[in-house]
């Protein structure tokens, strides 16, 4: 396997299609109309050190990544059938991309989650080295939202992918169809699910209102106002818990009855 650095650089037009990389690392570099087609990525930091990388109108289609993270930034790109696992999505920013075919593992967070922990960690290694706070990096880290915006899922089956810490999904154009529940009012849905249940105790529906309560207070807790729910990445052993497909019909009920 192969380790790509870029550093500090303006790539247009690179074809690194094909390759499989232990590493590929990118600082404070921008890409244009790049392809990563079928790329097999081990550790990508497109986004390393301590400044952005840009990525415009580059395609990554079938691409894998075994671990993804960094301070990207990617404009009009291209994901087709591409598989992400161990995302660090604090700093990631997707802005008019098209996803489509099978997308699975992806991550995307409105919002940095530990900024000061980054920051503290990564001063510490700096000064170690005898060196001082970059320009602008405490701007970077603590900015308080990453922008993700424009992007169109709806030629996509997202499979394990997660919208966190205040992604507007009112901004992006999202799959329909059964295998989805969308909760445009998540946090007025689920208590409203949740008091339907409140008298059950049926050990299903006890299951349901805990399943409920935990979306309340992970997802919705930590500024997530929109949900997209597909309950089979809940599944096990291939079934889907009867818990969560009762907490799914409860929010689908409370969804339509809003929308009417």
């Amino acid at each position: 396997m192969e380790r790509i650095v870029v550093d500090h650089e303006h790539v247009v037009g690179a074809d690194y299609s094909g390759l499989a990389l232990d590493q590929f690392s990118a600082e404070g570099s921008t890409f244009e109309n790049c392809r990563f087609d079928r790329t097999k990525l081990g550790h990508a930091a497109l986004g390393a050190g301590t400044e952005q990388s840009y990525y415009l109108g580059c395609s990554f289609d079938r691409a894998s990544f075994a671990a993804l993270g960094g301070f990207a930034r990617f404009t009009g790109c291209t994901f087709r059938n591409v598989r992400f696992s161990q995302i660090n999505a604090d700093y990631l920013e997707f802005i008019d991309c098209s996803f489509t075919g099978r997308i699975t593992g992806l991550e995307l967070q409105g919002a940095p989650s530990t900024p000061q922990d980054r920051f503290d960690i990564v001063l510490s290694v700096l000064a170690r080295q005898g060196r001082p706070e970059p320009s602008g990096y405490r701007e970077l880290v603590f900015r308080e939202h990453n922008e993700i915006r424009g992007n169109d899922f709806t030629g996509a089956e997202l499979i394990k992918v997660w919208f966190r810490r205040g992604v507007d999904l009112s901004a992006q154009k999202l799959p329909a169809g059964d295998d989805y529940v969308y909760l445009p009012d998540a946090e007025t849905a689920v208590l409203h699910a949740l008091a339907r249940l409140e008298h059950n105790q049926a050990e299903e529906a006890v299951r349901a209102k805990s399943f409920l309560q935990d979306m309340l207070e992970r997802e919705i807790g930590a500024g997530q106002a929109q949900l997209l729910l597909r309950p089979k990445d809940f599944e096990r052993r291939k079934v889907v818990p009867p818990e969560v497909l009762l907490a799914a019909s409860l929010l689908r009920d409370v969804a339509a009855g809003a929308r009417s």
